[in-house]
């Protein structure tokens, strides 16, 4: 049986007809990312999933569903880290010292002082080529990065009295936030005791720790405040959440779908610059009212605590090369 062009190019539409079809069907069917966090919903990154959650739901018409879980309620820490690895949730915003422990150049945002002020660490977060350098690693760990979620300066805050001069951080048992977090307040004397957010209440209660690193918001959030009387203002560690997904479920989206999360994402990162620096003034003032004394470190002390904790950057240089690290200092000058 002889075929004519016209049945060829008529099958050929057919086939096409066919896969426009299946496509369209993919690209409408319902999706539901399970975005699981560990901080509380009403610090400043967990408003930021919330608007997320809001514009994609608004924006897919209902069709893409997103269950926040916040508090660990559903994964935690490095349970939380490999469960996004291996698609127990599809999303999170999980602070860049977990993810470190799989992709160690994340480790070069925690460096003491790296971003001495917010406009600095914008500065590294709009540098798509330093990002794809330094997210290179995590990615091939079966994520998608969509970006940088900013959050505030971890601080310090002490039940035994304030901390201004470096000395002050020796024989202190304090909180600390990742390796390189820990390397740093080591080098300055104290014992840094690695402790899960939800964990530090008890902590505290029970003399585990003296006192801890955190967002101001999360002093507040957490009422903290309660037994931590002094809270120094120290831009020596700024927290960010690198916003990931699932490798595998974001490869199995459609483009639209991918379009429509990662615009809503971006914009979420962009609008949090401000948002989080409102939350940390408002917190600020939230804890002075609750009888909390809260010093701003002087470029003078900061200059002390730098050189107790220099040790991390030459640890960090030896680990990196010196170039990686010279770029991280960069954004500074």
């Amino acid at each position: 049986m002889s075929i004519t062009r016209r049945d060829a190019v008529a099958a050929i539409a057919s086939t096409l007809a066919l896969g426009s079809t299946a496509a369209a069907q993919a690209q409408e069917k319902s999706i539901t990312i399970r975005f699981p966090f560990e901080y509380a919903a009403d610090v400043a990154p967990g408003l930021a999933n919330q608007a997320f959650k809001k514009l994609v739901e608004e924006r897919s018409n209902g069709r893409i569903k997103v269950q926040l879980f916040p508090n660990g309620s559903l994964l935690k820490g490095l349970d939380l880290l490999q469960g996004v690895v291996r698609g127990d949730a599809e999303m999170t915003t999980l602070v860049s010292a977990y993810w470190a422990g799989v992709s160690p150049k994340l480790s070069v945002f925690d460096l003491p002082y790296a971003f001495p002020t917010h406009e600095t660490f914008y500065k590294a977060s709009d540098d798509e080529a330093f990002k794809k350098d330094v997210f290179s690693e995590l990615e091939s760990k079966g994520v998608k990065v969509l970006g940088m979620l900013p959050y505030d300066y971890v601080v310090p805050g002490s039940r035994q009295g304030p901390l201004i001069k470096a000395e002050d951080l020796k024989g202190l048992k304090l909180r600390a936030v990742g390796k390189t977090n820990a390397a740093a307040l080591s080098a300055a004397g104290a014992t840094a005791v690695s402790i899960n957010i939800t964990e530090v209440s008890t902590a505290i209660q029970q003399g585990v720790i003296d006192g801890l690193n955190t967002p101001l918001d999360a002093f507040v959030s957490y009422r903290f405040f309660e037994p931590i009387k002094d809270v120094t203002y120290a831009k020596y560690f700024f927290a960010f959440y690198p916003w990931t997904v699932n490798a595998k479920f974001w490869a199995g989206l459609g483009e639209a779908d991918r379009a429509l999360i990662a615009k809503a994402a971006g914009e979420v990162m962009v609008g949090q610059r401000k948002i989080a620096r409102d939350a940390a003034d408002q917190a600020k003032a939230a804890l002075i009212a609750n009888g909390v004394k809260v010093h701003e470190q002087t470029a003078e002390e900061a200059v002390g605590w730098g050189k107790a904790m220099g040790a991390a950057w030459t640890s960090a240089e030896g680990q990196f090369g010196k170039p990686l690290i010279d770029r991280v200092r960069a954004f500074s000058k």
